[in-house]
This record gives C-alpha cells, structure tokens and sequence, in this order.
C-alpha cells in the first residue's frame, strides 16, 4: 500500500489524539486520588511520574500494581521521547517511495529522527489500549474475587497478552 502524505500526516494527529487520551486518564486518576491535580502533576511526564509514585504508595508490594505502574511507565518513556519530538521538533513528512517507507521526520538536539507509517501505528495500537490499564492499574484490589492484582504467573500473563507490558518474572 502506497501511504500518502495525508494518510501520515493524518496519523499524526490520531497520534496527539492518543496521547491526549492517555494524558487526561493519567490527570483523572491523578485528581481523583489527590482531589485536585497537584502543581507537581503538571505536563506527561510529570503527571506519569506522579500516577506511578501513587499506585506504588497506595498499593501493597504484593500487589502488581507497583510492578504495572512502574513497567508502563518505563515502557511509554521511547513512546514519550516520539511524541516530544513530533511535537516540538517536527522537520517534515515524507510519503512512500521505492526507496523508502512514509516516515515522520523530527530534529531534537540537533539529532535527526524518524518513524516510518508501520511504526507509528504499532504505536497508536498499543497507546490506544492504554487509558483502560491505567484505570485498571488505578483501582487494583486485592480484596476482589477473580482480580489482576494477585502476582501470579496467569495475571502476569494477562497483562502482557492484553497490554504488551514486560513484567519480568519474579
């Protein structure tokens, strides 16, 4: 299939769409937790940290929410460096050639990037999925029958296969 510059370029806004998504489920939890956003929770990065510091303190280490929170985070960081870049460093979109794949091109440091159309949408397949971990991850408990928190083989399982976490093994 041949991607066109506005096939891309239209997967970068549901790019900023996703993200969006994830920011706002994160600031939710966040202010439900805290009953405001606290000042500290501002911008993704910030309010991802915060969420994972409070699923780890809330949480009993025996839980694997402390060990969702903090996997998630690690692996949204080469997700998160992506959409930094788009959004502030966005140099060009290039289609489909013969030679080459469509790609996003972005410059940060004065250090090219780019993220071709296949890619971008692994991405936006698995960002996608993520406000529903985040409002699982949230409100894990381990007083529930039949609940994901348990640190078992089959809950870690579950959460690879349903959200492509890497949990290691204990």
């Amino acid at each position: 299939m041949d991607i066109t510059y506005e096939r891309l370029s239209g997967s970068l806004g549901s790019l900023l769409l996703v993200w969006a998504a994830l920011e706002k489920s994160l600031r939710d939890e966040v202010a439900c937790a805290y009953g405001s956003l606290p000042p500290k929770a501002y911008g993704i990065a910030a309010v991802l940290r915060t969420w994972t510091n409070l699923v780890i303190e809330s949480q009993p280490a025996t839980s694997l929410g402390p060990l969702l929170a903090t996997s998630l985070r690690g692996q949204l960081q080469g997700p998160l460096d992506i959409r930094n870049g788009l959004c502030h460093g966005l140099v060009g979109i290039s289609a489909a050639s013969a030679q080459s794949p469509a790609q996003l091109h972005w410059e940060i440091n004065n250090e090219a990037h780019a993220i071709c159309w296949d890619e971008l949408q692994q991405y936006l397949q698995w960002l996608s999925r993520l406000p529903r971990a985040i409002s699982i991850i949230s409100k894990l408990s381990m007083e529930r029958l039949e609940n994901r928190a348990t640190n078992i083989a089959e809950n870690r399982e579950w959460w690879r296969s349903e959200f492509a976490l890497d949990l290691p093994e204990p």
